[in-house]
């Protein structure tokens, strides 16, 4: 079952290989030989053509699906189990919908290394692959010499050779017509590009126009405004000066009113106490007169009683000469 697994891969990497410079295209014989017979020596073989093939598509910048994954399958195979889960990573990282599939190949062949998503996409050091020591059988080399003397196989390899070629030949064709697709595209692309950037060009011109228009619409409007600010501010300053000096006027008029009030009030205040002095001197004058009335009557009484004193004296020394 496995070997069915990558076989498929194997051949599906070589269909990518096909439409690129890589190695297997120039020399197919390694995944020839192993799939006629799988032994460890062509496995190595076939692991170095996929490293190659990586390399030499890493170069071009163009790296297609399928590649590190075979390349990875080929690595586990070999016992590289770590150097084959960076690879499957390298798929995961670059192709993310192969995840699925390539999680069942880390399943299948590095189990112990399924947590670790470590990739690297630099280009492959072919000297890892030298570390691994393989050297044929004589019973492989007998059945590598066998095989290469076999005129079938010759045939079917010049076969192969001559269908890459016309692959390849078609693959150049094609991608000339693709460049050139792609020139033409490029061309009305650029053409509808400066056809739209003209458009929007008018379009911001017309879209400039009628903001300026705009905004000089909304500046006459803001003077208009100011101006009729200004005329209101005017003539609310108008009435509120009018507003004022009527104000000024009442206040003077009441002050000059309140001040009449005053001095009327001041002259009745004057005339009541020149009354009040009048009739108080007259009262004092009455007082006076009633005084005077009543010393004058205590002096007549005082003369009356002297009088009377002196009568009685007169008496007295009368009657004392009478008896002497």
């Amino acid at each position: 079952m496995k070997k069915n697994i990558f076989w498929f891969l194997a051949a599906a990497l070589l269909t990518t290989a096909c439409y690129n410079e890589g190695t297997l295209v120039n020399n197919p014989s390694p995944l020839m030989l192993y799939q006629h017979k799988p032994t460890e020596v062509r496995l190595l073989a076939l692991a170095k053509s996929y490293a190659e093939a990586i390399n030499r598509n890493l170069e071009d910048k163009v790296v297609h699906p399928g590649q590190y994954a075979d390349y990875g399958v080929a690595l586990a195979k070999l016992g590289l189990l770590e150097q084959a889960n960076q690879m499957f990573n390298n798929e995961k990282t670059l192709f993310p919908n192969s995840s699925k599939y390539v999680d069942f190949l880390k399943r299948t062949y590095t189990p112990n290394f399924f947590a670790d998503s470590h990739f690297d996409t630099s280009k492959i050091d072919l000297k890892t692959l030298d570390t691994i020591k393989v050297e044929f059988t004589p019973e492989e080399l007998a059945a590598q010499q066998e095989l290469e003397a076999d005129p079938e196989y010759q045939k079917m390899l010049k076969q192969q050779q001559l269908e890459e070629k016309e692959a390849k030949a078609k693959a150049v064709k094609q991608a000339r017509q693709e460049r050139a697709k792609a020139k033409e595209a490029e061309r009305k692309a650029q053409t509808k590009a400066k056809e739209k950037e003209k458009r929007e060009k008018e379009q911001a011109k017309k879209a400039a126009e009628k903001e300026r228009a705009k905004a000089k619409k909304e500046e006459q409007k803001a003077r208009d405004e100011a101006k009729k600010a200004e005329l209101k501010a005017k003539e609310e300053a108008k009435k509120a000066e009018q507003k004022a000096k009527e104000e000024a006027r009442k206040a003077e008029k009441k002050a000059k009113q309140e001040a009449k009030e005053a001095e009327i009030a001041a002259q009745k205040a004057a005339e009541k106490a020149a009354a009040e002095a009048k009739k108080a001197e007259e009262k004092a004058q009455k007082e006076a007169e009633k005084a005077e009335k009543a010393a004058k009557r205590e002096a007549e009484k005082a003369a009356k009683k002297a009088q009377k004193q002196n009568e009685q004296n007169t008496k007295v020394e009368d009657s004392e000469e009478e008896d002497e």
